[in-house]
């Protein structure tokens, strides 16, 4: 293999690629992405499977309920679900009180 001379820094590494360990990582730049930073794992969403219209009546529904609650118990509710067989019921319930940060 013949060596170039007067070559630009671009030009000389231009079909080189580097394999990362440690000591390369610590040293790069933390913008690029790295083979040992592992992205934290989100929690899937879990879309409701309602048609639209129903979505939207569900969500009016539980909105007048929080309302309600709000209104006589001056707290925050909680949404517990319960299924008995076929039929699903959600019912508001206190909230835990959360400890100020």
């Amino acid at each position: 293999m013949k060596i170039k001379k007067n070559l630009s820094d671009a030009e000389m590494f231009q079909n080189s690629s580097e394999d990362y360990s440690f000591e390369t990582e610590v040293l790069t730049d933390d913008a690029r992405s790295s083979s040992f930073r592992r992205k934290a794992q989100q929690p899937e969403k879990k879309e409701l499977l309602l048609p639209e219209e129903a979505q939207e009546k569900l969500n009016r529904c539980l909105l007048e309920v929080s309302m309600e609650w709000l209104k006589d118990k001056n707290g925050e509710a909680a949404w517990k679900v319960k299924r008995e067989g076929l039929q699903i019921i959600i019912e508001p319930a206190p909230a835990k009180k959360r400890l100020p940060k």
